[in-house]
This record gives structure tokens, C-alpha cells and sequence, in this order.
């Protein structure tokens, strides 16, 4: 079964923020935000909010093109995900 990612924000071809939620079957949804900034790669950081939620947060390059497939590939990379379902799910700010 393929990990569940949903997005709060229409994905454009260059995003300078996004913000969503992931599941990896069985475990709770998580939150992810990705921001543009002045590094030279992806850093991601896992985070704990308020909420007691977990997820991610990542600082992404500003060079670079922050698109559906470049936070696919980051957030595959970080959880071991090699297949994502784009789904409707819990909207990242409620969670947090």
C-alpha cells in the first residue's frame, strides 16, 4: 500500500511554501511544510508541535524548483517511501 499525501495548497510548477499532511499506513497523519530559504540543499527537520503531532519540516534551496514531485521525492527519501497516493486528507494547520 502506497504512503497517502495530501496538500493544503494547489500545487504550481514553483511553490515558494508548501504545507500538507502524510500517512503511513497504519500510523496517525503527520505534517509537512516545506519553505524556501538560503541553503544550498533540502534540510529537513523532523518537528513535535504543540498539538503533539509530528512531521517534518524542511528548508529547501531557493535556487532550486520546490514542485509536487521535488517534496514527493524529499519527503520519499526521509520515510522510505518509494510510491505516494495523492488523497484528500486532514488539513496541516488543524493537526498542528
Amino acid at each position: 500500500m502506497p504512503a497517502e499525501i495530501s496538500y493544503d495548497l494547489v500545487m504550481e510548477r514553483d511553490m515558494d511554501f508548501v504545507e500538507g499532511t502524510l500517512r503511513i499506513p497504519p500510523a496517525d497523519w503527520q505534517v509537512f511544510i516545506f519553505s524556501k530559504r538560503d541553503v544550498p540543499d533540502p534540510i529537513v527537520t523532523p518537528q513535535k508541535w504543540h498539538s503533539g503531532v509530528t512531521g517534518v519540516f524542511v528548508t529547501f534551496p531557493r535556487a532550486q524548483v520546490l514542485s509536487q514531485s521535488a517534496v514527493e521525492t524529499i519527503l520519499g527519501t526521509h520515510f522510505r517511501v518509494s510510491q505516494w497516493a495523492v488523497v484528500r486528507g486532514p488539513d496541516s494547520m488543524q493537526l498542528r
